[in-house]
């Protein structure tokens, strides 16, 4: 009775710390240049893509909060999905109609709502700043179109066709000199964490995992589109996942909702010895 009454209030709470929509009125002026071609960069229309599907989730968030205190308070009906929220609420999970338009995620609602928070935040400086020179890849919504959007800047740049490019992989060190302006192609991506295996900061390779880690950060890593890429003998052709349940399905797009790509990372034992590992990237922790 005591968690019914205080409700309302803290869903208030909650309500006015959710963050603001992502506005294109406070794009800075190198953000949404528009090309010679007339059209926008490849990359610009990647932000544009995630500020709509983050707007839509903020805007889900807004709403719903409004009504299930309302229903709480006897002003509107309660209806089955604010009572799904409701006891979501009282068991630390996130709400199905939230689920429905949210990005992958595993997390139990305190962290999600901290991780959607700073996903949120981290558009929002693209938006105002223009393009970073680092990118954290579990930020996004679609990782893959981000992906895509990398090959076709690189493609038109080159005047090369994008069917034919992939990615090389060069894991870098903190202090490595391309942070600074950002490569003359590709990308930087960070905030990837290897299960099944850890990267060995001394010799600069993938290494057994030590006893009672689960899992172990990997540092930046350039991501440089080539044309007719190979993966060279040695590497470990490394999947990454946008969440640990490691299965998805196939949408619209053709792509896989969960798998991203796979990173070639250096190893000095038999490649194959990582896939007995069942070693894998993880773009976003289960906490």
């Amino acid at each position: 009775h005591r968690d019914l009454h205080s409700f309302p209030t803290r869903r208030s709470s909650d309500l006015e710390q959710t963050p603001e929509l992502l506005d294109n009125d406070n794009a800075g002026a190198t953000t949404f240049v528009i090309q010679p071609n007339g059209l926008l960069t490849s990359l610009a229309t990647v932000l544009k893509q995630e500020m709509v599907k983050f707007n839509k989730l903020l805007g889900k968030m807004k709403s719903t909060l409004r009504d299930v205190a309302k229903a709480i308070n006897g002003l509107i009906l309660m209806s089955d999905d604010l009572d799904k929220m409701y006891s979501a609420f009282l068991n630390n999970a996130v709400p199905p109609i939230w689920t429905k338009v949210s990005f992958a995620s595993l997390k139990t609602l305190g962290s999600w709502i901290k991780d959607g928070v700073g996903r949120v935040e981290f558009f929002r400086g693209w938006l105002e700043n223009g393009l970073p020179t680092c990118f954290p890849l579990p930020v996004f919504f679609f990782p893959q179109g981000f992906m895509t959007g990398t090959l076709q800047t690189f493609a038109r740049k080159y005047q090369v066709a994008i069917d034919t490019l992939g990615f090389r992989f060069t894991v870098l060190h903190d202090d490595d000199a391309i942070f600074e302006a950002g490569p003359d192609d590709g990308i930087i991506c960070s905030g990837m964490f290897l299960e099944g295996a850890r990267w060995d900061t001394d010799e600069w390779l993938v290494r057994e995992s030590r006893v009672g880690e689960m899992y172990t950060p990997l540092p930046a890593v350039h991501f440089q589109p080539e044309a007719e890429h190979v993966c060279k003998e040695g590497l470990y052709e490394c999947p990454i996942y946008k969440t640990a349940e490691r299965k998805g399905v196939l949408s619209t797009t053709g792509m896989s909702t969960n798998f991203v790509t796979a990173v070639e990372l250096p190893t000095d034992v038999a490649p194959e010895t990582w896939v007995r590992y069942g070693m894998a990237a993880l773009l976003n922790l289960t906490d």
